[in-house]
């Protein structure tokens, strides 16, 4: 029986409490979202004013420059065609696999899928690859520096 009297004083000393955390948490979080939409309201106001900036700079660039810039005549048109053009022939271009590398990938194709549950099968074939993409890689080597690479590296 004295226990039943303890409980809804305690009851009622943690009920007292919990308002005032769930007041303070409440205040807190209104502070916050406060503090956060006057925020975004400046940034959208920034925001505006720099687009607003940037419009007008395109707008007197427009004045500035006329309406030839904006119709641009054929021979300007074919002008940037060459020169794209130009630059597009520029770009290296991708090489066919030799002979001997296409050969060895596609013994370690078959390989592979022949052995589907035990690749470690295929090992001379990957090997082999491997061999075969280094003599590529020296042969690159040696077409762009000029001189081959140590065979330790």
């Amino acid at each position: 029986m004295g226990s039943g009297n303890s409980k809804p004083t305690e009851h009622v000393f943690y009920g007292s409490e919990t308002p005032t955390d769930s007041t303070r948490e409440k205040t807190l979080e209104l502070h916050i979202q406060s503090r956060v939409e006057s925020e975004l309201q400046r940034l959208q106001q920034r925001e505006s004013q720099i687009l607003n900036d940037l419009e007008e700079k395109l707008t007197a660039e427009d004045k500035k420059h006329g309406s030839a810039e904006k119709n641009p005549g054929r021979e300007k048109v074919q002008a940037e065609l060459d020169a794209l053009r130009q630059r597009l022939n520029g770009i290296p271009k991708v090489h066919e696999l030799d002979k001997d590398v296409e050969k060895a990938r596609d013994d370690v194709i078959k390989c592979l899928r022949s052995h589907d549950r035990t690749p470690l099968d295929c090992h001379r074939e990957v090997d082999e690859f491997k061999a075969q993409t280094r003599r590529l890689e020296r042969q690159f080597v040696v077409r762009t520096v000029g001189r081959d690479f140590p065979a330790g590296h």
